[in-house]
C-alpha cells in the first residue's frame, strides 16, 4: 500500500491524504526543508502540518473570499507547504510565484486585481 491508497472509497484528495496520515502517524515527519539541498534545518509533523493549514483555512474562509485564487509568494520553505494546504483546506486555487525582489514584483502586482 503507497501513501495514495488511503481508502477503499477513492478519497485521494490532498485533504483526504493528509487527514489520513494525521489519523495514523500524527507525530510522524511530512516534511522536511533542507537549507542549502543537503542540511537539514526544520521538520514539520503530519499534525502540526494539518492544524497550521486548518488555521489558514479558516482564515481565509473568515475573510469571504472562498473560491477565489490565492497568489502564494513563499521562498522556498515549510511555511509554502502550509500555506498552500490552507488554501485547498480555504476552498481557495492556490497559484504559487517565486518571490522575486520587490522592485521587479511591483508590476505583476499592479496588473492583478
Amino acid at each position: 500500500m503507497n501513501c495514495f491508497d488511503i481508502s477503499k472509497k477513492g478519497d485521494s484528495t490532498l485533504i483526504d491524504i493528509l487527514r489520513h496520515h494525521t489519523a495514523l502517524k500524527p507525530e510522524e515527519t511530512a516534511y522536511t526543508f533542507l537549507l542549502d539541498g543537503e542540511t537539514e534545518e526544520r521538520h514539520l509533523t503530519y499534525k502540526d502540518l494539518d492544524h497550521q493549514a486548518r488555521a489558514i483555512g479558516a482564515y481565509l474562509q473568515y475573510m469571504h473570499a472562498s473560491g477565489e485564487r490565492a497568489l502564494l509568494l513563499y521562498p522556498p520553505g515549510l511555511e509554502y507547504i502550509t500555506g498552500f494546504m490552507g488554501c485547498l483546506y480555504g476552498g481557495f486555487t492556490a497559484d504559487p510565484l517565486y518571490p522575486l525582489s520587490s522592485f521587479s514584483l511591483h508590476p505583476i502586482l499592479s496588473q492583478i486585481n
